[in-house]
């Protein structure tokens, strides 16, 4: 009954924002989180959202008419996938030439270099993602870890990068659905099965690549400090 809708909250003013739904009536959600000392909170309708809001702002999934909040396993669709024989990933450094570099103490205060690279994944050749190197190299490897754990997982590479894998294992098969949050609505882009090994291999080639990609960044980037900073 309530699945449209969320509390968002934060215990103190250095917490980040989490979410919940409290297993109360909605009109007495407010009530509730007045009584748990929250230093902010807000009950939003995610209907209200349109895809692209939902994916910048929060981590929810949106799938088959409900939302799903991160802690909440999505149960294996009742519809059929496409069998496919291989998953192919295309990488390709966006331009090599042409990179943004934060100032030397920005870096240095803990923020990241952002390695930008063009990524297709097969079988929607034409289905083009920016995806950031360092940001894969670290959250995918948990991706599989929890992947292989589970037998569900949910991968989100950043909030810039508009797609979500939703992943369970079934008899030695990945069910993957890709799907798309840039436009209004969520959108399929391909939902097929495919080999575990096969599946495991693909993404830790395309982690082996992701990491060469930042590793070259990094090296340009220390360049580039030693060369304005001298240091």
């Amino acid at each position: 009954m309530n699945n449209n809708y969320v509390l968002f909250y934060k215990k103190d003013e250095n917490d980040h924002w989490q979410s919940k739904r409290p297993d109360l009536p909605v009109e007495q959600w407010e009530d509730y989180a007045k009584g748990q000392g929250y230093s902010e909170y807000s009950i939003k309708d995610l209907s209200t959202y349109d895809a692209d809001d939902l994916h910048l702002l929060t981590s929810i999934v949106l799938f088959n008419g409900k939302y799903y909040l991160p802690e909440e396993e999505i149960p294996y669709p009742d519809n059929t996938p496409t069998p496919v024989d291989e998953f192919e990933i295309s990488m390709e450094w966006e331009d090599e030439k042409e990179f943004y570099y934060l100032d030397y103490d920005e870096v240095y205060q803990g923020e990241e270099l952002w390695t930008d690279i063009n990524t297709i994944f097969s079988p929607d050749k034409k289905n083009e993602l920016g995806i950031v190197a360092q940001l894969l190299v670290k959250y995918l490897p948990e991706f599989l870890e929890k992947l292989e754990s589970n037998k569900h997982a949910v991968y989100i590479n950043d909030e810039y990068s508009p797609f979500k894998w939703l992943a369970w294992i079934k008899d030695n098969k990945i069910r993957l659905i890709q799907q798309d949050y840039r436009n209004k609505d969520v959108e399929t882009v391909f939902d097929i099965l495919v080999d575990k090994n096969c599946f495991y291999d693909a993404c830790n080639r395309m982690i082996n690549q992701m990491q060469k990609y930042a590793d070259a960044d990094q090296k340009r980037y220390d360049e580039y400090v030693k060369m304005k900073y001298g240091k």
